[in-house]
């Protein structure tokens, strides 16, 4: 209670902040990059990303995404899967913008890691809100009791799905190949179940309820991209960098950010394939 009392508290001129920001994305970059004091900045931008974060978990916590049923996903409930779900995404965040002033540092960015990092700091307070809004609004979907109910039914299969794909083919794996030992009788049941679902999920997403919350979850996402593609442009364009080294660091930003990701998707799959044979019977 003490945790959404101080939210409640901060709110107003955290609002404040944060709606400048998003409106005034020219003037956040401007003040990061000639402000005369950084390390005070620094601090300013720390403290809103640390509210950020609360904000985004407290959302998180309220408005759950309502996540596709259809996934191999770990069992982690309550406060302690929300708060392990938005310290990913910060994560992720933050290790976008080191990639990204590598990208720019190497495009010939003269100014420290301090003035950026501050600037990030704010941009990802501002981005963390918004995706966990973006998440939220899949909920609008439920209000449509076809989708509810399919939604809890697609629930419930995956309960008894997931046993069937970890044991008929992931446990099925050969430790001295890595080839699939085929189970004919575990196939069939796993391709009836599969059959089941994906009428149940197109039943779900095919209702007019749920194409909107889509929709305005990409409309957020496509917000999200062109703010954050905007603010780089400007810090790249405070340094009074050529067209040719602006084309340069962005290119460099996708090559980092796609390797970045592949790392970190890597990472993740290995995580859960060890996950998954450690429970193989």
């Amino acid at each position: 209670m003490s945790l959404l009392e101080n939210v409640l508290k901060e709110l107003p001129v955290y609002l404040g902040k944060f709606t400048r920001m998003l409106t005034q994305p020219s003037r956040l970059v401007h003040d990061h990059l000639n402000a005369d004091d950084p390390n005070a900045l620094l601090e300013q931008s720390i403290a809103f990303l640390l509210l950020s974060f609360t904000i985004a978990l407290v959302l998180a916590v309220v408005f759950p995404e309502m996540t596709n049923p259809v996934q191999l996903v770990s069992d982690e409930a309550g406060m302690a899967a929300h708060a392990l779900a938005a310290i990913r995404v910060l994560f992720e965040l933050l290790g976008l913008s080191a990639l990204a002033y590598l990208a720019a540092k190497v495009a010939g960015v003269q100014s420290g890691f301090q003035r950026f990092f501050g600037l990030m700091c704010a941009a990802c307070g501002v981005m963390l809100v918004i995706q966990v809004f973006a998440a939220a609004l899949t909920n609008i979907s439920l209000a449509d009791p076809v989708t509810a109910k399919a939604w809890i039914q697609l629930e419930k299969g995956m309960a008894t799905l997931k046993p069937l794909i970890e044991q008929g083919v992931l446990c099925a794996t050969d430790g001295s190949t890595g080839e699939v030992r085929p189970n004919a009788a575990l196939g069939a049941q796993l391709q009836t179940q599969l059959t089941s679902l994906q009428a149940t999920y197109l039943q779900a997403t095919d209702r007019p309820l749920f194409k909107l919350a889509a929709g305005l979850q990409l409309l957020a996402g496509l917000i999200l991209l062109i703010w954050s593609g905007r603010l780089w442009l400007m810090y790249l364009n405070g340094h009074a960098l050529s067209t040719g080294k602006l084309i340069l660091a962005t290119v460099l930003l996708v090559v980092f950010t796609g390797a970045g990701s592949l790392v970190y998707e890597l990472v993740n799959a290995g995580r859960t394939m060890m996950d998954v044979y450690r429970h193989c019977g």
